[in-house]
């Protein structure tokens, strides 16, 4: 048959033949891999101590049972049933010496977990957060290394729709949930997580977590004349206790006015504000230029605030930005309008947006606060990540302790994928759901030979996770850092 003829020849799925085979497959198995470099870690000893205790003699023992909800997280396992999926896989099965315990056993186990266990596991995601920043200040390129702590907080919901779980009552938005909140740095890692009944307050026991997210070696004077510790937060964190914390550890604080509490708006019509243009970027000004596009107008000012728990001790600056919003040509001709005249032509409003702080504005500029303060949004990702690719939307336990512990213990997942990521690519680092296609769920078959357990995988594999495991292991990595 010639080319042309091959050419019009209309093309089928070909049919591929099924032959059963008495080899041990696997889906995951790069699976094993994370847990060694987890396992491997200095920090693994004291992530022991933090885990209750279990003296059964039939037990696999605390630290492994806590190793395989860590893998059924990595896994993306969603509820405890799913783990039966895992607990199937051969390599899994040689990775924990026959040992992979059932669903029930494993919610057990996390039913064990007391509210000094909690808080233990807490503060080691703060400490295990701040050695792995160390350890890639280290390794990094210098423009890709972390420059400074920069914590951001935040809460959300997550609704369910039964009864039976602890916690469960509506919030502010008629939600049926439980509510969590949670502390990121801008690097992604996970320095805390707080898991509450639905209709908690957002903002409420920010200052413990606020306390564990910084707490280390150094004294707040040190952080204060460094300038290199920062939080971040919106409206909800506007209130005395959260700045107070701040001041109290020598962090900045960038927080969005709450007009209930500062009166801002009030503020700004008495005060005879002097209003300065954003100062663009010259990266802004080529973009818009390339999309064919105006750049807003926007515009800065500031003015002070004298809290009233201060008694006039202290002042703290409000930035303010307002930005004009152009009416649109169907809002002008609309109903909104019946006696639009064409004359007309700079018809809108501004939109006004206030930042609460301590920061010294004789050093920073007021775009430098603001242009800060913006990169808080980055958390919202973060947040997503835990809901929808660690399955944190719902919880798997009637008991609201269990639920937390489960979430924590997928922090603790979250936060090692996440340092392979920014190992593997620390400009853009992948999230979990393609870090998982690339170093997780691959095939392999598992063979034994002279008492030895091989996992024989495909070659590209194979040097993909070699050099992943040289790049963590080549520098050693922090026990726990003072930073």
């Amino acid at each position: 048959m010639n080319r042309q003829h091959r050419r019009q020849k209309q093309f089928q799925l070909r049919r591929l033949k099924l032959v059963p085979c008495d080899f041990k497959l696997t889906a995951a198995a790069g699976l094993g891999t994370v847990l060694e470099v987890f396992d491997q870690m200095p920090m693994a000893k004291e992530f022991e101590k933090c885990l209750p205790k279990r003296v059964s003699p039939r037990s696999s023992g605390s630290y492994m049972l806590a190793l395989m909800v860590i893998a059924s997280h990595i896994h993306e396992a969603e509820s405890l049933s799913d783990i039966a999926k895992i607990k199937g896989d051969p390599a899994l099965e040689e990775l924990f010496d026959d040992e992979v315990a059932a669903a029930r056993t494993l919610g057990d186990y996390l039913r064990d977990f007391e509210p000094e266990h909690i808080e233990a596991v807490n503060c080691f995601l703060g400490k295990m957060s701040r050695s792995l920043t160390d350890h890639l200040e280290t390794i990094q390129p210098e423009e890709h290394r972390p420059c400074a702590l920069t914590i951001d907080m935040d809460s959300t919901s997550h609704v369910h729709y039964g009864e039976s779980i602890e916690g469960l009552a509506y919030n502010y938005k008629n939600e049926w949930c439980l509510d969590s909140q949670v502390a990121f740095n801008s690097m992604g890692f996970c320095h805390g997580l707080q898991l509450r009944p639905g209709n908690t307050k957002s903002g409420v026991d920010a200052v413990a977590l606020i306390y564990q997210s910084f707490g280390n070696a150094k004294q707040s004077r040190e952080r204060r004349l460094s300038g290199k510790y920062f939080f971040r937060g919106d409206s909800a964190y506007c209130y005395q206790d959260v700045m107070k914390a701040c001041l109290d550890l020598g962090v900045i604080f960038t927080l969005t006015a709450h007009d209930g509490t500062t009166k801002w708006k009030t503020l700004m019509e008495q005060e005879g504000l002097v209003w300065e243009p954003w100062e663009y970027s010259k990266e802004d000004i080529e973009r818009a230029q390339k999309q064919g596009r105006e750049l807003p107008q926007i515009e800065l000012s500031r003015m002070h605030w004298r809290p009233s728990w201060a008694e006039g001790r202290l002042m703290f600056p409000i930035v303010i930005k307002r930005t004009w919003k152009q009416e649109s040509e169907e809002d002008r001709k609309g109903q909104r309008n019946l006696f639009y005249q064409d004359s007309i032509e700079d018809r809108g409003q501004w939109e006004y947006y206030a930042v609460v702080t301590n920061w010294d504005l004789s050093r920073v500029s007021l775009t430098d606060i603001m242009r800060h303060h913006q990169k808080r949004g980055n958390a919202e990702n973060f947040i997503k990540e835990e809901k929808y690719h660690y399955k944190l939307n719902n919880f798997p336990c009637i008991s609201l302790r269990a639920n937390h512990a489960w979430a924590l213990l997928a922090q603790v997942a979250h936060n090692l994928l996440r340092w392979m990521a920014l190992i593997e690519e620390p400009s853009k680092p992948h999230y979990s759901k393609k870090l998982r296609r690339r170093y997780v769920f691959h095939p392999g078959r598992v063979v034994r030979h002279a008492r030895t357990v091989v996992l024989k995988v495909m070659r590209p594999f194979y040097e993909e996770v070699t050099k992943m495991r040289e790049a963590c292991t080549a520098t050693p990595i922090p026990c726990f850092s003072t930073a």
